[in-house]
């Protein structure tokens, strides 16, 4: 069986970024290694560091990303796509004109007949009440209706200003630990086998009961960190292993 590889946090277009350029060229290995051994690629969430669909516009520091998608895709790579907290917009265009898959704001699913649950990672903490309210506001038809009327120009740099506190590299160990340790019993169910998710900038293998947890690697740092599940193992790679970071590796319960 081949495997599924699993990529998040690329956090793409972000405004006066001197690394784009390199992490697209990153990104374009990523494809072409899953498309060259027939392997699906699932986005786990922040794609872009901010994703809007205005009906008639797309921002141009995301063309050649977008560019990067179709090619893949066109050559016959299968792309699954998960919304994050700095894409959350996801209207369909991505679908409708360069053929990835969207399935939703989580997934659940076999994976090489391994029950699995998709996850970015955001908002799982039930303790984190001001951001859950938050998200559940930007995230309504009404605030996103009213973000559609902004200019995208004025839109694309509202969303630079409050993009930019969120884009902490890497959580804490303790932080970290402590997110996890109340994000994972909140969100497996008790057929979950495995669970995959990004977010929290810091690779990791959690057992939670029978259940193996894994945050990705972020691509968007120097190592280019993505992972792939081939049913049996879930297993870390680096576009530059001479830049990779030890993952984390937790008994949980």
């Amino acid at each position: 069986m081949r495997p599924v590889f699993f990529i998040s946090d690329l956090h793409a277009g972000i405004k006066h970024d001197a690394e784009d350029p390199a992490k697209l060229r990153d990104f374009r290995v990523v494809l072409e290694r899953a498309r060259r051994e027939g392997c699906e690629l699932c986005i786990l969430g922040d794609l872009f560091d901010f994703w809007f669909e205005w009906r008639e516009v797309v921002p141009r520091r995301h063309l050649p990303w977008l560019e990067a998608l179709r090619q893949a895709v066109e050559g016959g790579l299968a792309i699954s796509l998960l919304p994050g907290n700095h894409d959350f917009k996801l209207d369909g265009m991505l679908e409708r004109e360069l053929g990835l898959r969207l399935p939703g704001d989580w997934e659940r699913r076999d994976l090489l007949g391994t029950p699995a649950f998709l996850h970015h990672g955001d908002g799982l903490d039930p303790r984190e009440r001001g951001y859950r309210l938050m998200r559940g506001v930007f995230r309504s038809a009404w605030a996103q209706w009213a973000f559609r009327w902004l200019h995208p120009d004025l839109g694309m740099a509202f969303a630079d200003v409050i993009g930019g506190g969120d884009r902490v590299p890497v959580w804490d160990r303790a932080n970290l630990l402590a997110y996890m340790g109340r994000a994972i019993p909140a969100s497996i169910q008790p057929a979950d086998r495995l669970m995959v998710m990004g977010h929290v900038h810091v690779g990791g293998r959690y057992q939670w009961k029978k259940c193996q947890v894994v945050s990705l690697p972020p691509f968007m740092l120097p190592g280019r960190g993505y992972g792939s599940w081939d049913g049996a193992e879930f297993r870390f790679h680096f576009v530059h292993e001479e830049r990779a970071t030890e993952p984390v590796e937790e008994k949980l319960a």
